[in-house]
Protein backbone atom coordinates (compact mmCIF):
# COMPACT_ATOMS: atom_id res chain seq x y z
CA UNK A 1 0.00 0.00 0.00
CA UNK A 2 1.65 3.43 -0.88
CA UNK A 3 1.78 5.80 1.95
CA UNK A 4 2.70 9.35 0.37
CA UNK A 5 4.37 9.85 4.40
CA UNK A 6 6.55 7.17 3.50
CA UNK A 7 8.32 9.16 0.81
CA UNK A 8 7.12 13.14 1.91
CA UNK A 9 6.66 15.71 5.01
CA UNK A 10 3.79 17.39 3.56
CA UNK A 11 3.07 20.68 4.96
CA UNK A 12 1.03 23.80 5.74
CA UNK A 13 1.47 27.44 6.33
CA UNK A 14 -0.29 28.92 9.23
CA UNK A 15 -0.04 32.36 7.89
CA UNK A 16 -1.58 31.85 4.63
CA UNK A 17 -4.82 29.52 6.02
CA UNK A 18 -5.09 32.14 8.55
CA UNK A 19 -4.15 35.67 7.27
CA UNK A 20 -4.37 37.85 10.05
CA UNK A 21 -1.96 36.08 11.14
CA UNK A 22 0.54 38.35 9.00
CA UNK A 23 -0.30 41.26 11.10
CA UNK A 24 -1.00 40.05 14.97
CA UNK A 25 1.05 38.27 17.31
CA UNK A 26 -2.20 36.65 18.86
CA UNK A 27 -3.72 35.75 15.70
CA UNK A 28 -0.20 34.19 14.71
CA UNK A 29 -0.33 32.27 17.94
CA UNK A 30 -4.16 30.97 17.36
CA UNK A 31 -2.94 30.11 13.63
CA UNK A 32 -0.13 28.50 14.60
CA UNK A 33 -1.56 25.88 17.25
CA UNK A 34 -4.26 25.35 15.30
CA UNK A 35 -1.83 23.80 12.48
CA UNK A 36 -0.08 21.97 14.82
CA UNK A 37 -2.95 20.15 15.88
CA UNK A 38 -3.44 19.04 11.95
CA UNK A 39 -2.55 15.27 11.97
CA UNK A 40 -2.32 15.51 8.13
CA UNK A 41 0.89 17.84 7.90
CA UNK A 42 4.16 16.99 9.43
CA UNK A 43 5.72 20.64 9.22
CA UNK A 44 4.68 24.06 9.33
CA UNK A 45 5.57 27.23 7.01
CA UNK A 46 5.78 30.57 8.74
CA UNK A 47 7.96 32.93 10.70
CA UNK A 48 8.00 33.22 14.20
CA UNK A 49 6.96 36.76 16.35
CA UNK A 50 9.15 39.33 18.24
CA UNK A 51 7.48 38.72 21.18
CA UNK A 52 9.36 35.95 23.19
CA UNK A 53 6.48 34.68 25.22
CA UNK A 54 4.19 33.29 21.93
CA UNK A 55 7.42 32.36 20.49
CA UNK A 56 8.60 30.20 23.50
CA UNK A 57 4.97 28.60 23.24
CA UNK A 58 5.04 28.19 19.57
CA UNK A 59 8.21 26.51 20.07
CA UNK A 60 6.55 24.58 22.69
CA UNK A 61 3.50 23.37 20.71
CA UNK A 62 6.06 22.51 17.49
CA UNK A 63 7.82 20.06 20.31
CA UNK A 64 4.73 18.57 21.74
CA UNK A 65 3.13 17.74 18.71
CA UNK A 66 6.24 16.33 16.66
CA UNK A 67 6.61 19.35 14.22
CA UNK A 68 9.06 20.30 11.63
CA UNK A 69 9.19 24.01 10.51
CA UNK A 70 10.77 25.87 7.78
CA UNK A 71 11.02 29.17 8.20
CA UNK A 72 9.69 32.41 5.85
CA UNK A 73 11.08 35.27 6.57
CA UNK A 74 8.14 37.89 6.90
CA UNK A 75 7.54 40.47 4.00
CA UNK A 76 9.45 43.86 5.86
CA UNK A 77 12.94 42.12 3.38
CA UNK A 78 10.25 42.50 0.10
CA UNK A 79 9.60 46.04 0.78
CA UNK A 80 11.99 49.27 -0.26
CA UNK A 81 12.08 50.41 3.14
CA UNK A 82 13.90 50.34 6.10
CA UNK A 83 14.92 46.53 6.18
CA UNK A 84 15.73 46.70 2.33
CA UNK A 85 18.59 44.42 1.90
CA UNK A 86 19.74 46.63 -1.34
CA UNK A 87 18.74 50.32 -0.27
CA UNK A 88 20.67 53.16 -1.50
CA UNK A 89 20.92 53.82 2.46
CA UNK A 90 23.43 51.76 4.35
CA UNK A 91 21.77 51.92 7.96
CA UNK A 92 18.81 49.97 5.87
CA UNK A 93 20.51 47.62 4.75
CA UNK A 94 22.19 46.96 8.02
CA UNK A 95 19.12 46.99 9.07
CA UNK A 96 17.92 44.00 7.00
CA UNK A 97 21.79 42.32 7.96
CA UNK A 98 20.37 42.76 11.76
CA UNK A 99 16.90 41.76 11.21
CA UNK A 100 17.48 39.11 9.46
CA UNK A 101 19.84 37.44 12.05
CA UNK A 102 17.40 37.82 14.49
CA UNK A 103 15.40 35.71 12.60
CA UNK A 104 17.98 32.97 12.25
CA UNK A 105 18.37 32.92 16.10
CA UNK A 106 14.65 32.34 16.37
CA UNK A 107 15.04 29.84 13.67
CA UNK A 108 18.02 28.19 15.36
CA UNK A 109 15.63 28.19 18.65
CA UNK A 110 12.54 26.09 17.41
CA UNK A 111 15.47 23.64 15.40
CA UNK A 112 14.65 24.60 11.56
CA UNK A 113 16.93 23.03 9.26
CA UNK A 114 15.87 25.41 6.31
CA UNK A 115 15.73 28.83 6.49
CA UNK A 116 13.79 30.69 3.17
CA UNK A 117 14.41 34.35 1.89
CA UNK A 118 13.37 36.27 -0.86
CA UNK A 119 14.99 38.82 -3.37
CA UNK A 120 14.24 42.67 -2.56
CA UNK A 121 11.96 45.42 -4.43
CA UNK A 122 13.31 45.96 -8.30
CA UNK A 123 13.72 48.90 -9.22
CA UNK A 124 13.92 48.50 -12.74
CA UNK A 125 16.75 47.24 -15.22
CA UNK A 126 19.18 50.02 -14.99
CA UNK A 127 19.75 49.66 -11.35
CA UNK A 128 18.64 46.21 -11.17
CA UNK A 129 22.97 44.97 -11.64
CA UNK A 130 23.68 47.76 -8.24
CA UNK A 131 21.40 46.27 -6.50
CA UNK A 132 21.90 42.77 -6.60
CA UNK A 133 25.56 43.49 -6.04
CA UNK A 134 24.48 44.62 -2.62
CA UNK A 135 22.09 41.93 -2.57
CA UNK A 136 25.16 39.57 -2.42
CA UNK A 137 26.91 40.73 -0.11
CA UNK A 138 23.44 40.86 1.90
CA UNK A 139 22.92 37.19 1.24
CA UNK A 140 26.73 35.96 1.84
CA UNK A 141 26.37 37.20 5.64
CA UNK A 142 23.09 35.94 6.19
CA UNK A 143 24.10 32.81 4.89
CA UNK A 144 27.42 32.72 6.90
CA UNK A 145 25.08 33.08 9.90
CA UNK A 146 23.03 30.39 9.08
CA UNK A 147 25.71 28.18 8.49
CA UNK A 148 27.21 28.34 12.32
CA UNK A 149 23.61 27.01 12.93
CA UNK A 150 23.75 24.50 10.77
CA UNK A 151 20.86 25.81 8.21
CA UNK A 152 20.43 25.76 4.28
CA UNK A 153 19.28 29.39 3.11
CA UNK A 154 17.02 28.98 0.16
CA UNK A 155 16.01 31.92 -2.20
CA UNK A 156 12.45 31.68 -2.94
CA UNK A 157 11.60 32.88 -6.66
CA UNK A 158 9.24 35.32 -6.98
CA UNK A 159 7.63 36.99 -9.91
CA UNK A 160 9.82 40.51 -11.01
CA UNK A 161 7.38 41.95 -13.85
CA UNK A 162 4.28 41.97 -12.22
CA UNK A 163 2.60 41.96 -8.52
CA UNK A 164 5.41 41.38 -6.35
CA UNK A 165 7.78 42.59 -8.10
CA UNK A 166 11.17 40.85 -6.68
CA UNK A 167 14.28 41.50 -7.76
CA UNK A 168 15.82 37.85 -7.62
CA UNK A 169 12.27 36.38 -10.19
CA UNK A 170 13.21 33.84 -13.25
CA UNK A 171 13.71 30.81 -12.08
CA UNK A 172 17.27 29.95 -14.01
CA UNK A 173 18.40 33.66 -12.57
CA UNK A 174 17.97 32.55 -9.19
CA UNK A 175 19.77 29.12 -9.96
CA UNK A 176 22.46 31.31 -11.47
CA UNK A 177 22.85 33.33 -8.34
CA UNK A 178 22.62 31.07 -6.01
CA UNK A 179 25.22 28.67 -7.81
CA UNK A 180 27.44 32.22 -7.95
CA UNK A 181 26.83 32.38 -4.16
CA UNK A 182 28.59 28.08 -3.39
CA UNK A 183 31.11 29.17 -5.44
CA UNK A 184 32.34 32.42 -2.99
CA UNK A 185 31.84 30.32 0.13
CA UNK A 186 28.12 30.03 0.93
CA UNK A 187 27.52 26.05 1.30
CA UNK A 188 24.48 26.46 2.60
CA UNK A 189 22.86 28.13 -0.41
CA UNK A 190 20.16 26.32 -1.93
CA UNK A 191 17.23 27.09 -4.26
CA UNK A 192 13.03 26.60 -3.70
CA UNK A 193 10.19 25.95 -5.99
CA UNK A 194 6.83 27.69 -5.22
CA UNK A 195 4.43 25.75 -7.97
CA UNK A 196 2.03 28.87 -7.37
CA UNK A 197 4.40 31.37 -8.30
CA UNK A 198 5.30 30.14 -12.08
CA UNK A 199 2.09 30.73 -13.56
CA UNK A 200 2.68 34.55 -12.79
CA UNK A 201 6.38 34.07 -13.92
CA UNK A 202 5.37 32.89 -16.95
CA UNK A 203 7.13 29.45 -16.56
CA UNK A 204 6.65 25.42 -16.87
CA UNK A 205 7.04 23.59 -14.09
CA UNK A 206 10.02 21.37 -15.69
CA UNK A 207 11.73 24.53 -16.63
CA UNK A 208 11.62 25.62 -12.91
CA UNK A 209 12.43 22.08 -11.19
CA UNK A 210 15.64 21.65 -13.79
CA UNK A 211 17.22 24.60 -13.12
CA UNK A 212 16.17 24.41 -8.85
CA UNK A 213 17.87 21.02 -9.53
CA UNK A 214 20.95 22.55 -10.78
CA UNK A 215 21.04 24.42 -7.84
CA UNK A 216 20.17 22.41 -5.11
CA UNK A 217 16.81 21.98 -4.04
CA UNK A 218 15.87 22.44 -0.31
CA UNK A 219 11.92 23.24 -0.26
CA UNK A 220 8.78 22.85 -2.29
CA UNK A 221 6.13 25.11 -2.14
CA UNK A 222 2.48 23.68 -3.70
CA UNK A 223 -0.03 26.22 -4.46
CA UNK A 224 -2.77 27.52 -7.24
CA UNK A 225 -2.72 30.48 -8.86
CA UNK A 226 -5.51 32.54 -11.25
CA UNK A 227 -5.25 34.14 -14.42
CA UNK A 228 -8.66 35.95 -14.35
CA UNK A 229 -8.19 40.16 -12.98
CA UNK A 230 -12.38 39.47 -12.50
CA UNK A 231 -11.21 36.84 -9.66
CA UNK A 232 -10.46 37.92 -6.19
CA UNK A 233 -8.18 35.27 -6.49
CA UNK A 234 -6.46 36.80 -9.28
CA UNK A 235 -2.66 37.28 -8.62
CA UNK A 236 -0.18 36.92 -5.84
CA UNK A 237 -3.12 35.98 -3.62
CA UNK A 238 -1.80 31.60 -3.16
CA UNK A 239 -5.10 30.32 -3.91
CA UNK A 240 -6.06 26.78 -2.91
CA UNK A 241 -6.01 24.15 -5.11
CA UNK A 242 -8.55 23.55 -7.97
CA UNK A 243 -10.02 26.99 -7.49
CA UNK A 244 -13.24 28.35 -10.54
CA UNK A 245 -9.85 29.35 -12.81
CA UNK A 246 -7.34 27.91 -11.51
CA UNK A 247 -3.90 26.31 -13.09
CA UNK A 248 -3.28 23.61 -10.76
CA UNK A 249 -5.75 20.67 -9.91
CA UNK A 250 -5.25 16.87 -9.03
CA UNK A 251 -4.34 16.38 -12.40
CA UNK A 252 -1.83 19.32 -13.04
CA UNK A 253 -0.27 18.48 -9.33
CA UNK A 254 -0.36 14.31 -10.20
CA UNK A 255 2.07 15.34 -13.01
CA UNK A 256 3.98 17.53 -10.67
CA UNK A 257 4.48 14.72 -8.71
CA UNK A 258 5.17 12.34 -11.53
CA UNK A 259 8.66 15.35 -12.14
CA UNK A 260 9.79 14.83 -8.98
CA UNK A 261 9.95 11.39 -8.75
CA UNK A 262 11.51 10.76 -12.20
CA UNK A 263 14.25 13.20 -11.26
CA UNK A 264 14.81 11.24 -7.80
CA UNK A 265 13.40 14.19 -5.73
CA UNK A 266 11.29 12.10 -3.97
CA UNK A 267 12.04 8.38 -3.06
CA UNK A 268 11.55 6.22 -0.20
CA UNK A 269 14.43 7.17 2.13
CA UNK A 270 14.98 6.97 5.71
CA UNK A 271 12.11 9.22 7.56
CA UNK A 272 14.66 11.95 8.44
CA UNK A 273 15.59 12.55 5.04
CA UNK A 274 12.36 12.84 3.56
CA UNK A 275 12.07 16.18 1.47
CA UNK A 276 9.45 18.59 2.49
CA UNK A 277 6.89 19.61 0.34
CA UNK A 278 4.06 22.32 1.80
CA UNK A 279 1.06 24.12 0.79
CA UNK A 280 0.49 28.04 0.90
CA UNK A 281 -3.20 28.63 0.84
CA UNK A 282 -5.44 30.53 1.55
CA UNK A 283 -8.78 29.06 2.56
CA UNK A 284 -11.85 28.31 0.41
CA UNK A 285 -14.52 30.96 -0.36
CA UNK A 286 -16.97 30.18 2.70
CA UNK A 287 -15.24 27.01 4.03
CA UNK A 288 -13.24 27.36 7.56
CA UNK A 289 -9.16 27.38 7.28
CA UNK A 290 -9.59 23.82 8.96
CA UNK A 291 -11.96 22.19 6.59
CA UNK A 292 -9.98 23.70 3.82
CA UNK A 293 -6.45 22.24 4.98
CA UNK A 294 -8.41 18.52 5.48
CA UNK A 295 -9.60 18.86 1.83
CA UNK A 296 -6.69 19.95 0.67
CA UNK A 297 -4.47 17.20 2.30
CA UNK A 298 -6.74 14.75 0.41
CA UNK A 299 -5.72 16.36 -3.22
CA UNK A 300 -2.60 16.00 -2.45
CA UNK A 301 -2.51 12.76 -1.07
CA UNK A 302 -4.63 11.11 -3.92
CA UNK A 303 -2.32 13.17 -6.71
CA UNK A 304 0.75 11.35 -5.17
CA UNK A 305 -0.91 7.99 -5.11
CA UNK A 306 -1.88 8.39 -8.79
CA UNK A 307 1.67 9.52 -9.69
CA UNK A 308 3.55 6.91 -7.82
CA UNK A 309 1.16 4.09 -9.72
CA UNK A 310 2.23 6.21 -12.79
CA UNK A 311 5.84 5.64 -12.27
CA UNK A 312 5.81 1.75 -11.34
Amino acid sequence: MIKMEDYIKLGISPTMLMPDAFEDDMEHLAAFVACCKMQEYETLDTFLPHNKEIREYEIKMLKKYNKVLNYNTPIEFQLDGEYNPASDNSEYRANAVKLAKTHIDYAAEAGVKVFVVTGCADKGPDKRSELLERYKEYFLQVADYAEKHDMLVAIEPIERDVFKKIILGPTDECADFIQEMQEKGASNARLMLDSAHLPLMDETFDFALSHSLRAGLAHIHIGDAVSDPNSEYYGHTHPPLGVQGGVFDRDELTEQFVKLIECGHIKKVKNDDRPTISLEMRPYIGVSPETSARFAYEKVNSAFKAAMKKCK
